[in-house]
């Protein structure tokens, strides 16, 4: 029989017989609500009461938005993050990036194509923030650093190694096969001014030249043209391994991006922007919901009795099992249930004392009653009827 927690002979004595057999049998009829996977009925009661219950309590009856706007700024914002959740983190990157899923495992094993066009049919109704896009990137510094150095190499190049001047001048060609090393000793200084020209050139054209690759670029990625680029990217990766992919990242750029990741996480929770979205949601969230049913709002979000029960029972029944084969749960039962049987108010009600006679008040006596006089009736004298 399991050890009982707290049987001491200090509690044994304060119990009388009566008091103590009914604490045993409430301990084992709490037990019989376990065992035997008891609990199955006693989990589909407790929650079935639970779904009637909430069908008359209303949100805001429970719950107010100032107490979940406390429970976001103590838990999400203010709560430090662990050490060893980023620990976590990081080991199970690790896994991913070395699981042997990633040898058999394609693109589009876990991305359907479908969704992949849905994607590329977004892109092409979103006109307007395609040429933002394209605007934003051509208008940078980076850009027009790029641009101004593609065109002045381009320019140089043609300039110098296609050797223009000696096509478009009679004579220069003869001129540079018979004085090469003249002309080479020259070319330095040549080259100098040909730099200068061309960068003067591009500097006063280069505004034009942007615009008119803004202009071309729009053109070009019109919404035929992204379907047929998105129609090439897609069989170009659809059927690549993820380890293919994955061979670019080692183990140190995932415990960085962690890292990037986590830092961004401490300053994004503490702003003023993320308070001011996670209080609009939760004050949206009341007006929408606080003077309703909860039944309703469980129904609104896919919660069913049968989903609550089911995964109530897959959740807890190991751990009720293992805490009826090792004794805790009787463990806890009795500590409960003792409590009350200790108590001075329990033993009152089961064993009542009896009142002493000495100490019991001595009952008025009544007065006596006054009786009425009889009328004196004759007496019969005998022989005599």
């Amino acid at each position: 029989m399991t050890k009982k927690t707290g049987d001491t002979p200090n509690k044994e004595m304060a119990m009388n017989d009566l008091t103590h057999q009914l604490l045993e049998a409430h301990i084992q009829h709490e037990l019989n609500r376990f065992k035997d996977e008891a609990y199955k009925r006693t989990i589909d009661e407790e929650v079935t009461a639970i779904f009637e219950w909430v069908k008359k309590i209303k949100l805001k009856d429970v719950i107010t938005s100032e107490q979940i706007l406390g429970i976001i700024k103590r838990n999400v914002v203010e709560l430090p993050v662990a050490g060893g959740v980023t620990e976590l983190a990081g080991e199970m990157s690790q896994k991913v990036l070395a699981s042997s899923q990633n040898k058999k495992t394609a693109l589009e094993d876990i991305f359907a194509r479908k969704q992949y066009d849905d994607i590329i049919d977004k892109v092409v109704g979103l006109k307007t923030a395609r040429n933002d896009l394209i605007h934003r990137l051509v208008t940078s510094s980076a850009y027009s650093q790029q641009i101004s150095e593609v065109l002045f190499t381009g320019i140089k190049e043609y300039i110098l190694e296609e050797n223009i001047i000696a096509k478009k001048v009679p004579g220069v060609s003869s001129l540079i096969k018979m004085g090469k090393f003249a002309v080479n000793k020259t070319m330095h200084s040549l080259e100098v001014a040909v730099e200068n020209k061309v960068k003067s050139y591009i500097e006063s054209n280069l505004e034009n030249t942007i615009r008119r690759s803004e202009k071309s670029l729009i053109n070009y990625f019109d919404e035929t043209r992204i379907v047929d680029t998105g129609e090439e990217i897609w069989e170009s990766i659809a059927e690549k391994k993820l380890s293919e992919y994955f061979s670019t990242i080692d183990d140190n750029d995932m415990e960085d991006f962690i890292v990037i990741g986590y830092d961004f996480w401490l300053h994004f929770r503490k702003t003023k922007y993320f308070k001011g979205i996670y209080t609009e949601l939760v004050k949206y969230f009341f007006k929408k919901y606080g003077n309703r049913e909860l039944d309703v709002i469980l129904e609104d979000i896919g919660v069913t009795e049968e989903m609550v029960i089911g995964e109530l029972i897959e959740i807890i029944a190991p751990g009720i099992e293992k805490a009826l084969s090792i004794g805790y749960l009787e463990e806890r039962i009795r500590a409960r249930l003792e409590d009350f049987y200790l108590s001075k108010k329990a033993a009152a009600l089961i064993s009542p004392k009896k009142t002493s006679p000495e100490k019991t008040s001595p009952k008025k006596k009544a007065p006596p009653k006054t009786k009425k006089p009889k009328k004196a009736t004759p007496k019969l004298q005998k022989g005599k009827r």
